[in-house]
């Protein structure tokens, strides 16, 4: 860290936060579904370089473990084909980690002088991305793609100009073309108000506090986490509950948690093995279910902190 003092620190911290929260009022403004604008099922982020959360004001305490999923497929998908002006979209809960195949991410990177440093992203959940029913959502899916078409990351906006070969294939798989893409147009344009937010950020403290601010955020989140693990007492302990997917199936969820010093160890492996109806989740949103639980036990602020999703 550079030599910021603690008060400027503290100011860009908050600062960071007020951006996402004005990238979570805006995605409700824009949407065109009832989903987005009603429902408020959309939750909006600001990452590092890396995929690590550096700011965040989530609706929907699950997507705190998607996002960086996002980001870190982003860079294996492209690795340094990244511009400024670019923007992806992906829902495949497979290859970006998503919660389920309605849950379109847009993710954008951040640069300054040539440098990627960040990336703004959000979630939100589509009205329809094609599949066997309307709303995408199949109670009697057998397999992933009966849940509607899976886009993994791929490039939505190139350079700042939009790429129309892809929002064909979107248009060309939704029964609700018009408003699928409309509120994929307000999350690119969350995206963009972050990037903005950012930069003045940056004109106005410089880039290395900045920076600094973004690792050092984490590591405070992190170091009240493990000293709030510390001061509970050392144990194992196991819970599990049951699944009723049908008449005939009935699926164990089971956890065993280890707790020693100041860590703590969330063991599933004695859950029931992949089912082959709609109640699988993918790794990510395992792991939010764990962070979601500790943020509520610890403190609700750590929310906004990021560093407890690293």
């Amino acid at each position: 860290m550079t030599s910021m003092d603690a008060i400027t620190f503290q100011v860009i911290a908050s600062r960071l936060s007020g951006i996402v929260q004005e990238m979570q009022d805006s995605v409700f403004r824009t949407g065109y579904s009832t989903v987005i604008r009603e429902s408020q099922d959309a939750s909006c982020m600001l990452l590092d370089a890396e995929g690590n959360i550096v700011g965040e004001h989530v609706v929907l305490p699950l997507h705190v473990a998607s996002l960086p999923e996002v980001v870190r497929a982003i860079r294996r998908a492209f690795e340094v084909d990244l511009h400024v002006g670019d923007a992806f979209i992906t829902n495949h809960p497979y290859e970006s980690g998503l919660p389920h195949a309605m849950d379109m991410a847009v993710a954008s990177p951040v640069f300054h002088d040539g440098r990627l440093i960040a990336f703004c992203a959000s979630i939100a959940h589509k009205t329809d991305l094609g599949g066997v029913v309307p709303g995408t959502a199949n109670a009697n899916a057998r397999e992933l793609f009966q849940e509607g078409i899976q886009y993994p990351p791929v490039r939505i906006v190139s350079r700042g100009e939009p790429v129309r070969d892809i929002e064909a294939i979107v248009r060309a798989n939704s029964r609700d073309p018009d408003v699928v893409f409309g509120d994929i147009r307000g999350q690119i344009g969350v995206a963009r108000l972050g990037e903005r937010r950012i930069a003045e950020m940056i004109d106005r403290y410089g880039i290395d506090d900045v920076l600094a601010a973004f690792a050092h955020k984490q590591d405070v989140a992190q170091r009240r986490v493990r000293a709030a693990l510390a001061s509970w007492p050392d144990g194992s302990h196991e819970a599990e509950a049951f699944l009723d997917a049908g008449p005939d199936s009935r699926f164990r969820f089971h956890v065993r948690i280890d707790k020693t010093a100041d860590r703590i160890h969330f063991d599933f492996s004695a859950s029931d093995d992949q089912a082959d109806s709609p109640v699988n989740i993918r790794p990510p949103l395992a792991r939010g279910c764990c962070y979601y639980a500790l943020i509520a036990m610890i403190d609700a602020n750590l929310s906004n902190n990021g560093g407890i999703a690293r």
